[in-house]
């Protein structure tokens, strides 16, 4: 075990935050040869923000009630806050993980929760009293990354895993983990899991078993789960047992329906509690209620009648409040203190640190910012508005962008998709792709920005049926419509080429374009659109071709013109863009920047800008990027994580960074880039 250096994040730290985010300091990050070496200049972080996406309430020895919450961010972040007041009682980074996984508390008042990225299912323990938290473990079990941990009367803890969709359990009195073992071969996850009457049962995905096992043996058996709920079911993603009754949440069926099992008669209901969001059900309230969001509405289901009520909630102010924000993942029923007693509230924590409680008997509601610290956001997206400023998307955040303005290089936080992929201008209009569920979003920009209404939604092309496509990483326009590549659901191999007309929202979808693969880069030329694919599918799926194609398609004729392997070692072919001469130009997952003709896809030209065994196969290659800059004669990229000048002259490759994600070229000619976390301005050195 490792005892983590703790302490309250100063105030301090964030005001630094915010001034690098405003500072312009130029250093040279790393060089070309010449007499002017190339500068890298380090703009600060693209997006701050709380980003909160696993809480949990209790109430501490003194009856103070707190909610743990993880904010993800570079790095993720344990805070324990007085729901009360929103004050801050404990709070520390979690150094090396950028994500959290699932937070839950023992019947001692122990917390366990878990967090990663670049770390390995990291185990971590918070003891409230002496505010000691330990790192447990990482890579328990040889896994990635640990799910929904749950703890037995006994005091064990339970949680599933990815990639194994293994059942582990670590018991706090010895120190001793146990392996389960793989629950399945069909799916790569456990991602559920819940004590239901002392057992444990655990829900996979993508492919769907419900299981229900003996902690002592470790025996199992599969709970059957009626045809008609698991219509457009791939995952189980929550199990909770509350009184005689099992709540049991699906993927993507209806946005997050749950089931609900009544254990007595081990009968389903015929009805379903639709579109629950991120939070499990509530305890239930002295009337034998459970609280659930439904379509954004607190929803009421009592266990005593196994009946289904709204709630006053519809006529609060906290609907429209929570509409705003990308969700809750986090409510539980309390005895808040003042006017509250002795009458309960649901409270919840959502995503931008709001604590927000609605009182059940007298209908009343509050709203206070937890004293939750924000920290870098994962850059994401990156693509060019209409404005000719630089836009940024974030990974997995509470609903951030932001906006890099031409002029100034100054960075402007703005209101975004949980996830923002590609980005780019469409008929005068800013477009904002976003995961999960494929999704397009465009904007007005000489209107005020109000995410949801500018950018407006257009389309989601949707998990599961009929299309099962999740992210689109390709864009471009073609004139009158939009064309999006896009990498398919979890479990899927096979993504898809989508027209979209977004004027008036109508679009058609063509699937396996290039069989097997998916499309992550276009550009487009005179009525064909060209495409770069990756050989990997959605997360969790097995490729079945061996090698990234380059393919042109006939919009007009709906049809595939050629289709050229660049490379048989590619995983994927990405970064497409017009180079000098119409030739058309792909950086490979193995380390080749390639020129090709564009009426044949024959290649005319290579350079080898790292070796081929560096690169990441089964990766997508949405990050590769190139730009061709005719003053310099050299092609600007980044591709596996660096960022390259490529001279086309003598075909000589400088490293400007080692540590680049991507780069674009704004409408002033700024070469704007993003690292994981920062935005950096690019100047190219002289060419000698």
């Amino acid at each position: 075990m490792r005892q983590l250096s703790l302490g309250r994040r100063a105030v301090a730290l964030v005001a630094a935050a915010v001034t690098a985010l405003a500072a312009l300091v130029a250093a040279p990050v790393a060089a070309a040869t010449g007499p002017e070496p190339a500068r890298v200049t380090d703009l600060g972080p693209a997006i701050m923000s709380v980003n909160v996406r696993n809480a949990a309430f209790a109430e501490l020895s003194d009856g103070t009630p707190v909610v743990y919450a993880i904010s993800n961010g570079n790095p993720a972040t344990f805070t324990m806050v007085d729901v009360t007041t929103g004050e801050s009682l404990f709070a520390a980074e979690l150094p090396g993980t950028t994500l959290g996984s699932f937070i839950t508390v023992a019947g001692d008042g122990t917390v366990y929760f878990s967090a990663r990225h670049p770390m390995l299912a990291g185990l971590f323990s918070f003891e409230p009293r002496t505010h000691e938290l330990v790192q447990i473990a990482e890579n328990v079990a040889g896994e990635r990354v640990l799910y929904d941990g749950a703890v037995t009367e006994d005091g064990k803890l339970f949680f599933g895993t990815y990639p194994h969709a293994k059942v582990v359990s670590y018991d706090p009195a010895t120190g001793a983990f146990r392996d389960y073992g793989s629950q399945t071969d069909e799916a790569a996850y456990v991602f559920s899991l819940g004590i239901v009457d002392g057992e444990v049962w655990a829900g996979t995905g993508p492919v769907p078993h419900l299981y229900a096992i003996d902690p002592a043996s470790g025996e199992r058996r599969e709970v059957e789960v009626p045809a008609r709920l698991m219509s457009n079911t791939q995952w189980f993603i929550g199990i909770a047992q509350r009184g005689d009754d099992v709540l049991v949440r699906l993927s993507p069926r209806g946005g997050y329906d749950t089931a609900v099992l009544h254990l007595a008669t081990g009968e389903w209901d015929e009805d379903i509690i639709p579109a629950v969001g991120g939070s499990d059900p509530t305890a239930t309230d002295v009337r034998g209620r459970s609280f659930v969001l439904s379509d954004g509405m607190l929803t009421a289901y009592n266990t005593r009648t196994d009946s289904v009520t709204t709630t006053g909630f519809a006529d609060t102010d906290l609907p429209a409040h929570l509409a705003q924000q990308v969700n809750t993942y986090g409510i539980e029923v309390m005895s808040l203190p003042g006017r509250d007693m002795p009458a309960q509230s649901v409270v919840g924590l959502s995503t931008d640190g709001d604590i927000w409680a609605y009182n059940l008997a007298t209908g009343s509601t509050s709203i206070r910012r937890a004293a939750i610290a924000p920290s870098p956001a994962e850059a994401h997206g990156l693509g060019v508005g209409p404005d000719g400023n630089a836009y940024i998307g974030a990974y997995l955040s509470s609903g951030s962008m932001s906006r890099v303005d031409a002029a100034t290089l100054g960075v402007e936080p703005l209101r975004g998709p949980k996830q923002g992929d590609a980005i780019t201008t469409h008929d005068g209009e800013l477009v904002v792709t976003s995961y999960p569920g494929a999704v397009v979003h465009v904007g007005d920009l000489d209107q005020p920005w109000e995410w949801g209404t500018n950018p407006r939604h257009v389309l989601t092309i949707g998990r599961g049926e009929p299309h099962f496509q999740d992210r689109i990483f390709g864009v471009v326009s073609t004139g009158d419509r939009l064309a999006l590549g896009t990498v398919p659901d979890y479990g899927e191999v096979g993504g898809a080429l989508t027209l979209l007309d977004t004027a008036t929202g109508a679009y058609e979808v063509h699937r396996d374009v290039v069989p097997g693969q998916s499309i992550v880069s276009l550009v487009h030329r005179d009525g064909i659109v060209y495409g770069g694919t990756a050989v990997s599918g959605g997360l969790s799926s097995t490729p079945t071709a061996s090698s990234a194609r380059l393919f042109a398609w006939d919009v007009a004729a709906e049809k595939v013109v050629w289709e050229s392997e660049v490379s048989p070692g590619a995983g994927y072919v990405g970064g497409l863009a017009w180079g000098p001469d119409g030739v058309l130009v792909a950086h490979t997952s193995d380390g080749l920047l390639v020129e090709t003709d564009p009426a044949t896809g024959e290649v005319s030209r290579t350079v080898r800008t790292a070796p081929a065994e560096s690169g990441a196969h089964t990766s997508w290659g949405y990050s590769a990027r190139t730009v061709w800059d005719a003053a310099s004669g050299s092609y600007v990229a980044t591709n596996n994580g660096r960022l390259y000048q490529v001279h086309r002259a003598d075909s000589t490759v400088a490293v400007l960074s080692t540590d680049m994600e991507q780069v674009v070229r704004d409408g002033a000619g700024n070469y704007i880039a993003v690292d994981d976390t920062n935005v950096f301005h690019v100047e190219l050195g002289a060419t000698g």
